[in-house]
């Protein structure tokens, strides 16, 4: 038997397919937590790559996460979190330089995972974020992280869990 029709079909539907799967969990008690550490979040979205990259403050912390997202006229709304992550552990390091570390692919390259989601996804993705202000704490915004990871358990973020659900989890990796 000829198997050449078959392999090119495997490697035309991998190709065209196969290489965006990404392994959805999304827990109905999860995504409905509460309380979280803060009463609402006013999210604003970029797409990814520089050009809107003056819209980033480049003088807050805050919250930011990456997420496929492509606005249609067509589609209704929709969107998946690929990763949740803050600027400003335990420093005063705006949400712009943070963004800036996802655009220069030297440090980009040192976290597969990261690479993989941007190099996979860079068309679609949209760079979403919140800024917090200074009286928002390194640990505040440490535990806001935790409980938006939590909640939607974003494939490419791994360790900022909380503890019982970071195990949990483990049992499925």
């Amino acid at each position: 038997m000829d198997l050449t029709s078959l392999i090119d079909f495997a490697d035309e539907a991998e190709a065209e397919i196969g290489k965006y799967r990404v392994e959805l969990t999304l827990s109905p008690s999860k995504l409905g937590f509460s309380p979280y550490c803060v009463p609402n979040l006013t999210w604003q979205s970029i797409k990814y790559g520089e050009a809107e990259l003056h819209l980033v403050p480049d003088d807050k912390r805050g919250i930011y996460a990456f997420a496929i997202c492509e606005p249609s006229a067509v589609l209704p709304p929709h969107g998946y979190i690929l990763y949740i992550g803050i600027a400003g552990r335990n420093s005063t390091r705006s949400l712009r330089d943070r963004y800036k570390d996802y655009l220069n692919a030297k440090k980009v390259m040192k976290r597969a995972r990261i690479a993989y989601m941007i190099g996979t996804w860079h068309k679609v993705l949209r760079f979403f974020f919140v800024p917090v202000d200074d009286a928002m704490t390194s640990a505040d915004l440490e535990t806001l992280e935790k409980q938006l990871n939590t909640a939607l358990l974003p494939p490419f973020s791994q360790g900022d869990l909380e503890a019982e659900t970071k195990i949990n989890r483990r049992a499925f990796k």
